[in-house]
């Protein structure tokens, strides 16, 4: 089971650059949903950080498939301790009673030198899945973390092959 993850953004030369230069790693490309522009390389096999970002992640929670495939959601917000355990609470009853139709995986994570920045992954067969469930009642226990109040922001990939050479 993955326990830590690690992210970075950047050009499309700069990434397929560290895929080429660590290819005993699993590491996913992802464009943003807007199309290439938005470039994010996810670092899923579990060792230390090859990425200057500091964008280092323990996981918390998952359930589901461990395949990083699809449609990815990224839903980034800050909470108290006190949110933080109501959260947590929602998060861990949503994880057991099964996922929604079209998610292949879910994850809470957490940052490792900032405990109180939350990241709530999920993955899908399809943007429309996940469109589907964001606009329906089995999203209503997060909704109400969406808020600025919380520092909330959203960002949608779907996953690219490296170019090769």
């Amino acid at each position: 089971m993955l326990h830590q993850l690690s992210a970075t953004f950047g050009s499309r030369d700069m990434l397929d650059g560290i895929i080429a230069q660590n290819p005993d790693r699993q590491l996913v490309l992802m464009a943003d949903s807007g199309g290439d522009e938005g470039l994010q390389l996810v670092d899923v096999s579990g060792q230390p950080s090859v990425f200057k970002s500091n964008l280092d992640y323990q996981v918390q929670l998952h359930q589901g498939s461990q395949q990083w495939q699809g449609f990815f959601n990224f839903n980034y917000f800050t909470l108290d301790p006190d949110a933080a355990k109501v959260f947590n609470a929602k998060a861990n009853r949503f994880a057991g009673n099964g996922l929604p139709s079209g998610m292949t995986a879910f994850y809470v994570l957490t940052k490792q030198k900032s405990a109180n920045e939350y990241v709530l992954l999920t993955m899908w067969d399809d943007s429309q899945a996940y469109s589907l469930w964001r606009h329906s009642p089995a999203f209503a226990p997060f909704d109400v973390y969406s808020t600025s109040a919380n520092h909330f922001h959203a960002a949608s990939y779907q996953q690219v092959k490296p170019e090769k050479d």
